[in-house]
């Protein structure tokens, strides 16, 4: 009976670098797949690349991830699929296609990417917004960064079936990066809802990597984790008639039925109607069983045809924000911490700072839960604080103040004020998303080859 064994090396850009190595070693997979975007991943990066003279608009860590691990899987067959193009697929391909040079590899790399211009049609049609009553032209021209569709797994599927041995793609959802591999290999037609459930499924449960073998699962005497700090990359296993989740062979982590369930109902809103590319998935009838230590049979897979259109997001810069951190330890902490703050009301009066936005607050007592933090009105004397402040405003001078002033606490504000390292130290561009729906004929996947 043909089996498929497809591991998880990374869930966002920042992921651990380790795991790709373990998994292609003692993994006994035959793909393996990068997932590295959020949803902010590319507008970010846009940004970021504003005005340089050759922009890299896919993603940095590019080589980092793929170089040390291309000869082997070239060697031993191990397919690997990617959303790392980002931005700009073919150049990304390209780049692989440098490394296995280097390296003296034979190669076929594929760079999956829209080829129509989405951000145009959707002003031109001046597209309405999903999660707000505005729509696309409310906005000024200038400050629409791009428009990401997701894409499902037509793209990954059409270039496995032309031999490709790296597909790079641009924005899709992450679960195609499973569906894509699975429907070739078993020769599924991804216009079958109920096999489009199961691939689609499969990739949700793994396309946050070790979030489902034990990562924020951790919770000391409620949920116990063994051997964290060694924590194991998921591998799923398909057959035409079974499928199990496990992890690479003797590293920490679990999988467990609990650990599944909860990467299940992660980033969902109706367990009933999951909004796909390829399908529309019902979660409802899943059923988790635990075949052995680590090992979990996945069974219930159900779907329904796919949506008309497709969604987009589309990127904004919303306006700039400046972060700032200041410091106290010792008797006396928490009242040179009060003082700090009258001094500081007092200076943005003088000099005029009235951002759209602002906050003041104790990080480690009502920094994240604010107001309705426990116990918050009661009198706390710690020996230690932290003073955060945060401010967000249309204009980059507003919030550059922010910095100034509390640059200047060194020799101004309360004794022994330090301030935190230089996080947030300069003010930052604010991306903010917003969704859409297009029509499918709005956008056209579009491929592309390189060989070595």
């Amino acid at each position: 009976m043909k089996k498929i064994r497809i591991g998880h090396a990374t869930a966002y850009a920042r992921d651990r670098f380790t795991h790709a190595a373990d998994l292609v070693s003692r993994g006994d997979i035959q793909y393996i797949c990068f997932e590295t975007m959020s949803e902010v991943t590319m507008s970010a990066a846009k940004v970021s690349n504003f005005g340089k003279e050759n922009p890299r608009m896919f993603d940095p860590y590019l080589e980092a991830r793929i170089e040390p691990i291309l000869g082997v899987c070239m060697k031993k067959g191990i397919k690997i699929i990617s959303n790392q193009g980002w931005m700009d697929p073919v150049g990304a391909a390209e780049r692989v296609a440098e490394l296995a040079r280097a390296q003296n590899l034979h190669c076929k790399i594929a760079a999956v990417y829209n080829s129509m211009d989405t951000l145009s049609i959707l002003l031109e049609k001046n597209a309405a917004f999903q999660d707000i009553s505005q729509r696309i032209n409310d906005f000024p021209a200038d400050s629409v960064l791009c428009a990401e569709v997701y894409f499902g797994a037509d793209g990954i599927l059409q270039a496995l079936e032309h031999g490709a041995d790296v597909v790079l793609t641009t924005r899709i959802v992450d679960s195609a990066l499973y569906l894509g591999p699975l429907a070739y290999e078993f020769g599924w037609d991804l216009d079958d809802p109920q096999l489009a459930a199961k691939g689609s499924t499969i990739g949700h449960l793994m396309e946050c990597g070790c979030q489902v073998s034990g990562g924020t699962f951790a919770d000391p005497g409620y949920k116990e984790v063994e051997d964290l700090g060694r924590l194991g990359a998921p591998i799923i296993e398909v057959t035409e008639d079974h499928v199990y989740l496990t992890k690479v062979p003797g590293s920490g982590g679990t999988v467990c039925p609990e650990s599944l369930t909860e990467q299940m109902i992660y980033e969902i809103t109706d367990p009933t109607c999951y909004i796909l590319p390829n399908v529309v998935i019902d979660f409802t009838n899943i059923r988790f069983r635990q075949a052995e230590k680590n090992v979990v049979e996945i069974t219930g897979f159900q779907g329904r045809p796919k949506p008309e259109k497709l969604k987009v997001l589309v990127g904004f810069k919303e306006g700039y924000m400046n972060e700032q951190m200041v410091a106290w330890n010792g008797a006396g902490a928490m009242a040179r911490a009060e003082l700090c703050k009258e001094v500081l009301k007092t200076r943005f009066e003088i000099i005029g700072f009235h951002p759209q936005e602002f906050r003041m607050d104790y990080v480690g007592i009502n920094s994240v839960a604010r107001e309705v933090t426990p116990g918050y009105a009661q009198e706390i004397v710690p020996w230690e604080i932290i003073l955060r402040m945060a401010c967000k405003d249309a204009s980059k001078e507003m919030c550059d103040l922010l910095k100034q002033e509390v640059d200047a606490l060194a020799n101004n504000g309360p004794s022994f004020s330090g301030k935190v390292g230089t996080f947030g130290a300069n003010t930052r561009v604010i991306v903010g998303m917003r969704s859409a729906l297009i029509d499918r004929s709005d956008a056209c996947e579009t491929i592309q080859y390189v060989e070595t």
